[in-house]
C-alpha cells in the first residue's frame, strides 16, 4: 500500500493520511487451498492520521467475552444475550446455548502516546474512514468479486491488545499484545523507515487442533515495509 501524508495541523500536530495506491490484492494463505483476498478500494482520502507531535492515543484494544451467559442456566435468556449485544451459539456449534459477546473496540489507554503514532481506521471524531476494501475467501490466485461488500479495516501503529474472556468457554483469558512501532513525520518518505501497522482481533472457534477440538484465536496482523 502507498500511504500519502498531508501537512500537519499547526495546532494539533495531526496530518491526514490517504491511501493513494495499493496492490490489487493483499492476500493471506489460510491453508486447505483457500486464501483470504483483500482488495483495497483505492484511492482512499482521509483514511487515517499521524500524530506528529504525539499526545493522541491511537493504539487499540479489542475484547470479546466468549461466555456472557448460557441460555437456560441461572435464568439467563436469549433476550438477555441480545441485550448484551451477543449471539447464542446454535445446537451445531461447539458450545450450544452459550452467549458469545460482541467485540468491543477501544483505545489502548497508554499514558504517553509517542510522536508519530498512526491510526489507519474509521474514527468519527478525527474524520477518518480507514482502509476500505472488499474481502473474499477463495482458491488462489485472488480474483475477487464485484458483489463483495465493502469492509472498513482499522490498523494502528500501537500499542495494541486483543483479549478473549472465558476463552474456549473456560475460565481462562487469552491475551495477545504488541507495543507497536510509531512512524516518523520527518522520515515519512524514507524507504524501510520506522513504523508498523497492526490489527488485533479475537476470533471465536477459529482453529482446529490435532485432537479435532475447535479453539479460539487472538489474531495479530502486521503490515511492515
Amino acid at each position: 500500500m502507498d500511504l500519502s501524508a498531508g501537512v500537519p495541523d499547526p495546532t494539533t500536530g495531526l496530518a491526514y493520511i490517504d491511501v493513494s495506491g495499493a496492490s490489487d490484492f493483499i492476500s493471506l494463505d489460510l491453508g486447505g487451498g483457500m486464501t483470504l483476498c483483500i482488495h483495497p478500494l483505492v484511492p482512499i482520502t482521509n483514511a487515517g492520521v499521524i500524530a506528529c507531535d504525539g499526545g493522541f492515543d491511537l493504539g487499540a484494544t479489542a475484547i470479546q467475552n466468549h461466555h456472557v451467559g448460557e441460555v437456560g442456566v441461572g435464568g439467563f435468556t436469549e433476550q438477555a444475550c441480545a441485550t448484551a449485544g451477543g449471539t447464542v451459539e446454535p445446537a451445531t456449534a461447539p458450545h450450544p446455548n452459550v452467549c458469545n459477546g460482541p467485540i468491543v473496540l477501544g483505545p489502548s489507554g497508554t499514558s504517553q502516546p509517542p510522536l508519530g503514532s498512526v491510526l489507519l481506521g474509521p474514527d468519527a471524531d478525527l474524520g477518518t474512514q480507514g482502509l476500505l476494501a472488499q474481502v473474499t475467501i477463495e482458491p488462489p490466485p485472488c480474483q475477487g468479486s464485484a458483489q463483495a461488500p465493502t469492509t472498513q479495516f482499522s490498523f494502528s501503529s500501537g500499542p495494541v491488545e486483543v483479549q478473549i474472556l472465558a476463552a474456549n468457554n473456560s475460565d481462562q483469558v487469552l491475551t495477545v499484545d504488541d507495543p507497536g512501532e510509531p512512524f516518523s513525520c520527518v522520515a515519512w518518505t524514507q524507504e524501510n523507515g520506522p513504523g508498523r501497522l497492526l490489527q488485533a482481533r479475537p476470533v471465536l472457534h477459529a482453529l482446529i487442533t490435532g485432537n479435532m477440538s475447535v479453539v479460539d484465536a487472538a489474531n495479530l496482523f502486521t503490515l511492515d515495509d
